[in-house]
């Protein structure tokens, strides 16, 4: 059986990472781009099976 990943990016400063699509997104944690202590924003970069 495949297992249905996600790619997520932060639209502000690149950083991906990738989890199973069950999992939903990545915690917030700090974006170095944004003023102060803001989070990433997320979204789907791409959707795989592997």
């Amino acid at each position: 059986m495949a297992t249905k990943k996600v790619e997520y990016v932060c639209k502000y400063c690149g950083k991906r990472e990738i989890k199973q699509a069950n999992m939903g997104r990545p915690l917030p944690g700090k974006c170095p781009r944004k003023t102060g202590d803001k989070p990433h924003s997320w979204v789907v970069n791409r959707r795989f099976e592997s």
